[in-house]
């Protein structure tokens, strides 16, 4: 049995890893080093990080340089945009070791490819997570629901999978070790890379979308769920249909954080939500009209 405290890195300081970093700093479980950067970063080390939580408020002041006596961190969480991932490696390659466990939880379906070319060790595990939280200001994590659910897991087994897992849940973040990680990450981006393509495409919110195209909804849904299928995950019309009943039920008015970041002239997350359904698709002989479409548009709206 892992007797010793975990030693884990959040690498991205934002609604995600930041809100996970601050209730591990807060219970106390274990040893958390915190990769921030710029104002934000700034903030931290000045006066801590502050979580406006539904049910309270509270500051943490994380460690944000590894310590010195470290070898390699037991746990990395990866918790930047799928595009930031050649940074977020080169900032803890020198702490990663054969047994360390390296979660991402940016939306997509492809990180343990992308993260490979950047790390030589690692078991590298698939996750994501749900949590309604944002950076509200620099040194200020806002978590505006009580939804936090953390799934994780890999085909390479490890005792200390388990270990984390219940540290996890005993520091308040529900979390599921989950023997079918790679259908939980794909029953999330159904829902992701829909909306975000369509929303971006039409600029227009989610329940806009739904009420003006409920043809194309559908039709796009039915494109990825093939992509899926030809790569033997096992998306089905209920999780179809769970996708559209999530999508009826949002707050009117509600964007999604790609389309948010297409209108402030940001960077997005567009190969990963939309490009690798196009690029998988035509690499499997599967049609995805929709998609294509949609990709070519926004990938000119983006230069």
């Amino acid at each position: 049995m892992i007797e010793n405290r975990l030693s884990i890195a959040v690498v991205g300081a934002g609604g995600v890893g930041g809100y996970i970093a601050s209730k591990l700093i807060d219970a106390d479980l274990a040893d958390v080093t915190l990769y921030a950067r710029g104002t934000h970063l700034e903030a931290i080390q000045k006066e801590g990080l502050q979580v406006i939580d539904v049910d309270k408020a509270f500051v943490v002041h994380p460690q944000t340089l590894p310590p010195e006596q470290l070898s390699h961190f037991d746990v990395i969480f990866i918790a930047t945009k799928s595009y930031d991932f050649a940074s977020a490696c080169e900032q803890i390659s020198d702490h990663v070791g054969e047994d360390s466990l390296i979660i991402p939880l940016a939306n997509g379906v492809d990180h343990k490819r992308e993260l490979g070319q950047y790390l030589q060790q690692g078991i590298l595990c698939d996750g994501c997570v749900y949590v309604i939280s944002h950076l509200k200001e620099a040194g200020v994590i806002f978590k505006k629901s009580p939804l936090f659910y953390l799934l994780f897991g890999s085909d390479q087994q490890s005792e200390k999978m388990q270990v984390l897992a219940d540290l996890l849940n005993k520091s308040g973040l529900k979390s599921k070790l989950s023997q079918q990680i790679v259908y939980d990450c794909w029953k999330k981006y159904l829902f992701i890379s829909s909306f975000a393509t369509m929303t971006s495409y039409f600029d227009a919110s989610m329940d806009s979308v739904m009420q003006k195209y409920p043809k194309i909804v559908t039709e796009v849904l039915a494109e990825i769920k093939s992509v899926a299928n030809a790569l033997e995950i096992p998306i089905d019309e209920e999780d179809i249909a769970k996708v559209i009943k999530q999508a009826e039920n949002v707050p009117e008015g509600s964007k999604t954080s790609m389309q948010l970041d297409f209108e402030q002239g940001k960077k997005t997350e567009l190969e990963s939500l939309t490009g690798y359904i196009v690029n998988e698709g035509k690499s499997l002989g599967v049609k995805t009209s929709w998609m294509q479409k949609m990709y070519e548009q926004l990938d000119k709206k983006g230069k």
